[in-house]
């Protein structure tokens, strides 16, 4: 049955209100149980933390474009537009959905444009890392630096490996050479992985600048190498949990690494909504502009499909 774009549209929007109800709940809740006043929010540490998120968000779309941009020409706009409604579906319904529009809207090959999403996560894993092994000598930190060195160093070698295991097996052979191609593309530009690179590195203190800044509001001090741990153990939790945009995951990566009382947990959940639940509700008005935009495309006399 055909659905009115008016009623997804209202659908959409009213599934927004609902996702921002919640999160304003779950905030308010914890925020009752401690001495906090909403006057607080109204400090310069809030704006910085604001300014931040915004530029990490840029820096982020930045770091996937300068990998996409070797495989598919494509404009920075259209990358941006491509996140924002990704992150939206990724809030609304599941990971899986948001990258799956989020690749559709490129508009070249699936796996290939897959691909790039995976080295900007991996690019931003590497040079996480990496400081943390920096900051804290940690050696489980320079293991995964060490692993996702190798990704990019020897993926050939990696690509015969896996293709003789496809071979072995019958299946999913065609899907993961698609893959590579885009992986092995995306990083044929040696001076845009050096950029990716810087980017990434970027990205990751804008984000633990987030971080200490909305600490900062509540008058709690985080260092920078706890910052950087926590925005690493956040990703990776909210990843694999499997929520609708992380939520939960995100939050508790965070506490693992300041702490897990009242206003940590403030600070969790303001951290990532200025990271990345807002941009969520952004998402929504850029996923209706690619919506509408191909609506408008579509020849005459053809329909939606049901």
């Amino acid at each position: 049955m055909k659905i009115p774009p008016r009623v997804k549209k209202l659908g959409v929007i009213g599934l927004t209100i609902l996702i921002t109800a919640y999160l304003v709940y779950r905030v308010y809740s914890e925020a009752s149980q401690i001495n906090f006043k909403p006057s607080q929010l109204l400090s310069i540490y809030t704006l910085l933390a604001v300014l931040l998120g915004v530029l990490g968000y840029l820096t982020y779309t930045a770091v996937w474009y300068t990998y996409l941009d070797n495989v598919v020409p494509v404009s920075f706009r259209r990358v941006l537009l491509a996140n924002l409604s990704g992150t939206y579906l990724s809030f609304s319904l599941n990971a899986a959905i948001g990258t799956l529009i989020k690749v559709k809207f490129i508009g070249a090959g699936y796996f290939v444009v897959l691909a790039t999403s995976f080295m900007e996560i991996s690019t931003e894993f590497l040079v996480g890392t990496l400081m943390l092994f920096a900051f804290n000598r940690d050696l489980g930190a320079l293991a995964v630096t060490v692993f996702f060195i190798l990704a990019f160093v020897v993926d050939r070698q990696i690509y015969e490996l896996v293709s003789w295991l496809f071979s072995i097996v019958g299946r999913g052979g065609s899907m993961f050479d698609e893959f590579y191609h885009g992986w092995h593309s995306a990083k044929s530009n040696p001076l845009r992985v050096l950029l990716a690179m810087l980017l990434g590195a970027s990205l990751v203190v804008m984000n633990a600048g987030i971080l200490m800044s909305v600490a900062m509001v509540f008058g709690v001090r985080i260092s920078l190498p706890t910052a950087v741990e926590a925005v690493l153990y956040s990703n990776v939790l909210g990843s694999i949990l499997g929520t609708p945009g992380g939520v939960g995951g995100n939050e508790l990566g965070v506490m693992m690494a300041i702490g897990n009382g009242g206003l940590d947990v403030i600070i969790a959940f303001l951290f990532k909504f200025l990271n990345q639940y807002v941009f969520a509700l952004v998402g929504a008005f850029a996923f209706y502009h690619f919506v509408s935009a191909e609506v408008e495309e579509r020849p005459p006399g053809v329909s939606e499909p049901d």
